[in-house]
């Protein structure tokens, strides 16, 4: 296997942006970690190199047993969602002995006692075979298994949102964005001059990575944020996944909580994704763990339908997702950067938005690959289907669905492959050979998708396939065990003498194999004329009550998003 020189890698910053970016973003730390504790106890090389990501406290003085890696990030969120994590981006985890020092503390004669409750519950990182997954955890810091350093965590104080009391209903994009803008020098102490420094210590620094949510404020707070970062890093790189977590009341078909996510999400793709070269980021990917624009009940959801739907669980498929699919610029295999990976997706300043889809939590054995060398005359079998309309591959780009129509192929798209388990049967010799061989697995996937896509319309544009033998192994005490296999059992109901079919979800683990597909595709269509339209409406029929929008800010608006539905007809 050929590694690329590490010392070519660029440094890229993260950012993260609301409180469900943040579970995506402490699953995602988490899998960073196991990579780079997989390769120390395997004594491999590092496939995907970790300075990449990490700083480091390294100095002329630093011993070997002092040296500290903690992730180069830049997060936000409001003070009392940090949970256990003090200042210094530690996870303080009660114990006897801490619970002990407190109680000699606060007490003494006449002095009333005081024990100083933790917030939040956290894991115990040691016991990792406590099975968490089915844990509704209130804090990301509870399951995180890395620490952050202080200076990336910006603490908003809850009392900076300003919106008073008579107000009714959710908060939306305006309220984040005027946060930020009323509080302008406020805030820029907060995080500026740590971004600053952040920066000042990379020797190459490629661009940032973004993890944004687009409910509530937090479409606001971003664009306030990436407007900064565009106009003093206009040089560097900008990415972005932004995502909506699952809501109850939008599952139950609530008019209000649907019109709110429909507000929020036009007003941020309208301000942040590219549209015509203007925008604040180079890249956005919309991603939404539930099937919010429907007014039916949901038939099959992203986890399935009865897959817990906690914010623990459902952003686990998501960060194991966008950990697989930007391999193309943090493996080591390759040499590619971030700036790249953008422009190997984007063809034209008015399409650079795009979709993605996983097959995590299926299992690619039941996707119809086979294999066996040539020693045994028998030639590679693959699915018929494309990989764009593959039933196993699930979208997380809301509103895009497997397609049916003939002219569906993707302008461009990054197919990535962690681990190797990905056929029916094979021998362990054949699988020794894949473990050895990155271009043979590569050159299998270029087979099967040529043969897949011929008649389906144009050809494609870009295609990347990328692949890292390293398998996706999590302890199960900070990642959950997702399933999508149940089994059915008739039980006899004693009273009527009638047969009830129960559906009962089976107990396994986690494939460690993932397959995701970016693409830049017309199935995004459907999803941007849906806000159109639904923006239009909101405002027009002033459902919202709240909203006091501009003539020009409306058309604006609408002349965006109309600009972007025309630009996926193409």
């Amino acid at each position: 296997m050929n590694y690329s020189n590490n010392e070519d890698k660029q440094e890229l910053i993260t950012i993260q942006i609301g409180n469900f970016s943040n579970f995506i973003g402490a699953h995602f730390w988490n899998i960073q970690e196991e990579n780079y504790q997989y390769s120390k106890k395997e004594q491999l090389q590092y496939e995907i190199e970790p300075e990449m990501l990490f700083r480091s406290n390294v100095n002329s003085e630093t011993l070997d047993k002092d040296i500290k890696y903690t992730p180069r990030i830049l997060l936000f969120d409001f003070k009392s969602n940090f949970g256990s994590m003090n200042g210094d981006g530690k996870v303080i985890r009660q114990t006897s002995k801490n619970i002990e020092n407190n109680d000699l503390l606060s007490g003494g004669d006449g002095v009333n006692t005081i024990i100083k409750q933790s917030t939040g519950k956290p894991i115990d990182r040691e016991n990792t075979s406590i099975d968490n997954s089915n844990v509704d955890f209130e804090y990301w810091s509870d399951y995180l298994n890395v620490d952050y350093n202080g200076r990336g965590l910006i603490a908003i104080p809850d009392s900076l949102l300003n919106i008073g009391s008579q107000v009714s209903g959710g908060l939306i994009y305006d309220d984040g964005f005027d946060m930020f803008e009323s509080n302008y020098e406020y805030v820029a102490d907060l995080y500026q001059d740590n971004l600053r420094r952040m920066i000042e210590e990379c020797d190459n620094l490629s661009g940032f990575q973004c993890l944004i949510d687009t409910d509530g404020i937090w479409g606001g707070v971003s664009t306030s944020v990436l407007s900064h970062i565009q106009d003093e890093y206009s040089s560097k790189v900008i990415s972005t996944f932004a995502s909506t977590e699952y809501n109850t009341q939008i599952e139950l078909a609530n008019e209000e909580s649907i019109d709110e996510r429909v507000y929020n999400s036009s007003k941020t793709i309208q301000s942040i994704a590219p549209s015509n070269g203007t925008g604040l980021t180079d890249l956005f990917v919309p991603l939404s763990c539930q099937r919010w624009w429907s007014q039916q009940p949901t038939t099959k959801g992203i986890l399935g339908n009865f897959i817990n739907k906690t914010k623990y669980q459902t952003s686990a498929e998501i960060a194991a997702s966008i950990d697989t699919a930007t391999l193309y610029y943090r493996s080591n295999y390759r040499s590619q950067t971030l700036a790249s990976f953008v422009s190997h997706l984007t063809s034209s300043p008015s399409r650079k938005l795009c979709v993605l889809s996983t097959s995590f939590p299926n299992r690619l054995e039941d996707f119809g690959f086979t294999y066996s060398s040539s020693l045994y005359g028998r030639e590679p079998t693959f699915p018929k289907q494309p990989l764009y309309s593959h039933p196993l591959m699930n979208y997380l780009s809301p509103r895009v669905q497997h397609t049916t129509t003939a002219q569906s192929n993707p302008l461009t798209e990054i197919i990535s492959l962690r681990g190797i388990d990905i056929f029916k049967s094979i021998d362990e010799n054949d699988r020794l050979e894949l473990q050895n061989n990155y271009e043979k697995i590569s050159s299998l996937f270029k087979i099967y998708l040529s043969n897949s896509y011929n008649g389906h319309g144009r050809s494609v544009l870009n295609r990347s396939i990328v692949n890292i033998v390293q398998p996706l192994t999590m302890k199960k005490n900070h990642f959950p065990i997702l399933s999508n296999k149940f089994k059915n059992i008739n039980n006899i109901d004693n009273n009527n003498n009638n047969n009830i079919n129960q559906e009962k979800q089976e107990s396994i683990e986690n494939p460690n194999t993932i397959l995701t597909h970016l693409q830049n595709t017309n199935l995004i269509h459907p999803f941007i004329q849906y806000l159109n339209q639904g923006y239009k409406q909101i405002v027009q029929s002033k459902r919202m009550k709240r909203l006091t929008i501009d003539q020009d800010s409306f058309v604006e608006t609408i002349e965006i998003l109309n600009y972007l539905s025309d630009s996926y007809l193409e």
